[in-house]
């Protein structure tokens, strides 16, 4: 991840004359006209009388967004495609004229004046638009090289297509107009839902999340040149690429203790569904053997749902939490374990932290702490933990990673995520809507996922994934953990794809787990 400066200096170094720059844009557009397509899929399945709207700058993200339709209408010939130039034919880059001759013929340009206003423009997408609006927006006005103010009328035009309420998708090209690295007061950007980053992921993308959208990378090769392969920063995004390991053949010579075994110490009786969704989602993510630390008076429920793991019921206090007391059934048994995960349903409360203390202070596998686990105390105990015991995990929503760093207000940023994990001496998974791992480090983005995830369970469902990954062994800690987030995002994204945003259930991830890693 990269400045917009410093992505445009690496880009001009890279792309060194007009062929390397035209086959990077033809990349481009393919890349984007594929993912618009799957994206849409969250909505509905895509018409076949598909309708765009491409808004056209004279720079090259204006050349990427037409060179994105032109597919789209090899893919969809039915589709109708209306391109508003925002700038005169003779002010375009030649290598945008060239996108624009490539789609001339099979796509209807409308240009607009300098004394374009909003009202004017808005009128003109009810025109163009007709009754039934747009399927999908592309924004190509402008790229990393702008410079605010924003001018008019490809202001206006911004605020007509802002406001406008014909659009079921509105993407953009690289970044959303009107963003980059300078932060200006009154900043009007385009509203995406989606930005498609080309070759390098700019920065400006995760300094907010309600302009930019979801984030998408569209890989054009960058990072397999020579410059490519020794670029190092501070920040990256991870790829599905991450998981080709994981896809590969096991070796013929194995059982199921060659994967790990996994203890999970969780659930209580108010709360045993947490619980069980963690054990279920590490039962799929390839560990050999799963064992369950559960209350006793619902371990019989539960065993019944997953037989394959093994439950051992533990006592519970009188508010039906698992009794501290009882810490020998754990450790008695630890020299099984592999990784152990702790946390999911066990309620808020003394007896939680008493637990988590003594784990973080007596196990020296790799621990991953989630949800109820997460409190001050526990991470006193954390920051004290033996150096030559294995790494912990936390994994907090925004809410309990403030209540842990003590920070007064949400915070993203770089310094907090690297201070937080240096701090303390763990990996962190901040979860959100881009998630955030840090070793200390580095960042390492996840953007795959999105809003299915915004249900219960979801994170119960990740805690489980990372546990399994993390039990297995096989390579350090943060990539393992970067493994199992991937792994999560990509089956919630198919399942949004297949059965949409809204009406699913958490546990359906599940199911797609298996297309991810066979596909």
């Amino acid at each position: 991840m990269l400045t917009c400066r410093e992505a445009k200096n690496f880009e001009t170094a890279l792309l060194i004359d007009e062929s390397a720059e035209w086959t990077a844009m033809v990349r481009a557009g393919q890349g984007i006209a594929r993912l618009l397509v799957e994206d849409y899929a969250e909505i509905r399945p895509v018409p076949e009388h598909l309708r765009v709207l491409a808004l056209v700058g004279k720079g090259h993200n204006g050349g990427d967004a037409l060179l994105a339709c032109g597919q789209l209408l090899a893919d969809y010939p039915r589709a109708k495609v209306d391109v508003i130039l925002a700038a005169h034919a003779d002010q375009l880059r030649p290598l945008t004229v060239r996108a624009l001759e490539q789609v001339e013929g099979r796509v209807q340009i409308h240009s607009i004046s300098e004394q374009s206003d909003v009202v004017k423009l808005t009128q003109m997408l009810m025109r163009v638009g007709g009754y039934e609006g747009f399927h999908i927006c592309i924004d190509g006005l402008l790229g990393m090289s702008f410079k605010p103010p924003l001018r008019e009328p490809v202001a206006a035009l911004i605020a007509a297509v802002n406001a406008f309420e014909g659009i079921d998708l509105r993407a953009s090209v690289d970044l959303p107009s009107g963003t980059g690295d300078e932060v200006w007061e009154g900043a009007r950007t385009f509203d995406a839902d989606f930005s498609y980053a080309t070759g390098v992921v700019k920065q400006p993308l995760f300094a907010g999340i309600a302009d930019c959208g979801r984030v998408r990378y569209v890989d054009l090769g960058f990072f397999e040149t020579p410059q490519g392969k020794e670029l190092v920063t501070e920040q990256v995004v991870l790829t599905d690429a991450v998981l080709d390991p994981v896809r590969r053949l096991r070796p013929a010579a194995v059982d199921k203790r060659s994967f790990g075994h996994l203890f999970i110490v969780g659930g209580s009786a108010f709360m045993p569904g947490a619980l069980l969704m963690a054990v279920k989602a590490a039962v799929r993510s390839g560990v050999g053997l799963v064992t369950a630390f559960v209350p006793a008076s619902v371990a019989g429920a539960l065993s019944a749902q997953v037989p394959e793991a093994m439950w051992i019921p533990w006592p519970e206090t009188f508010h039906g939490m698992l009794n501290p007391r009882a810490m020998s059934l754990l450790l008695n048994r630890i020299r099984y374990a592999t990784a152990v995960l702790v946390g999911p349903g066990m309620g808020l409360g003394r007896s939680t932290e008493l637990i988590t203390q003594q784990i973080v202070k007596r196990v020296d596998l790799p621990i991953l702490l989630d949800a109820d686990s997460l409190c001050v105390r526990a991470m006193e105990v954390v920051q004290k933990r033996r150096v030559d015991y294995a790494p912990i995990v936390i994994t907090p929503h925004m809410g309990e990673f403030m209540r842990i760093a003590k920070l007064p207000e949400p915070n993203n940023s770089l310094e907090a995520m690297l201070g937080f994990s240096q701090v303390y001496h763990v990996v962190t998974v901040l979860k959100g809507a881009n998630t955030r791992i840090s070793d200390g480090k580095t960042v390492m983005y996840s953007t795959q996922g999105g809003p299915v995830l915004s249900r219960g369970g979801s994170g119960d469902m990740l805690s489980g994934i990372i546990g399994g990954m993390l039990a297995q062994g096989n390579v350090a800690v943060p990539l393992a953990v970067a493994r199992g987030v991937m792994l999560h995002g990509l089956a919630a994204q198919r399942l949004a794809r297949a059965k949409g945003q809204v009406a699913v259930n958490t546990t359906q991830i599940l199911d797609y787990l298996p297309e991810v890693l066979r596909g």
